[in-house]
């Protein structure tokens, strides 16, 4: 009876080993969608028309983390996100297909963002209890000749703690999204206030009104 138990014993924990095994090399894959506020900024009276290339409008993450699993994390909201925060910027926005296209001739300059960099954390890399995303980005404003105005960097960060979705591996994909959600709206944050913070577009911005 005792290694009939004993037995039994083994063989749930042996059960539980499998499970978390699989539970630590499970993949995510997710797509970003979220909203924001609307914002409560100061409206910059300009006519901007903004350039979105493919690697921004058409961003996915794949990252192969080895015993931990492939994680692909679906960007191309952030388009939406920041076209929302651009029309309460500024007092008018054109969406062109190129820096030098004809629909943005009209506008006083051309606002082109890019992802620089993208990183992100799990627990099981930290050993702690939170999933980190960091995204950097670059804003450049260009005359409507081509010509570079100024060129800017913003960082943005996101966590979301994995024990707000239960403690299995298995909850990895919601906890890893409202990261990345995070992160998403602290961008539109800091481009909200970084724009006018810039001392080049400032000085750009005096003269443009001035005219």
């Amino acid at each position: 009876m005792q290694r009939r138990r004993a037995n039994l014993l083994l063989t749930v924990i042996y059960a539980i080993s499998i499970y978390w095994v699989a539970g630590c090399t499970s993949d995510a894959s997710i797509t970003i969608t979220t909203s924001i506020p609307n914002p409560l900024i100061e409206q910059v009276p300009v006519d901007i028309a903004v350039y979105y290339n493919d690697e921004m409008s058409q961003y996915v993450h794949n990252e192969d983390l080895g015993s931990y699993g492939n994680h692909t994390i679906d960007l191309r909201s952030q388009v939406s996100i920041f076209s929302r925060i651009f029309d309460a910027m500024f007092a008018s926005v054109t969406p062109v297909k190129s820096i030098n296209s004809s629909e943005g001739q009209e506008a006083d300059a051309v606002l082109v963002p890019s992802i620089e960099k993208f990183q992100f954390a799990i627990p099981e890399q930290t050993r702690k209890d939170f999933y980190e995303v960091w995204i950097q980005y670059r804003f450049e404003l260009y005359a409507t000749d081509g010509s570079l105005i100024h060129s800017w960097p913003v960082t943005a960060y996101g966590k979301a703690n994995r024990l707000n979705y239960g403690g299995m591996q298995s909850e990895k994909s919601p906890a890893l999204r409202e990261a990345a959600q995070w992160a998403l709206r602290d961008a539109a944050a800091s481009i909200s206030f970084s724009f006018v913070r810039q001392d080049v577009v400032r000085n750009w911005l005096q003269q443009r009104i001035a005219s």
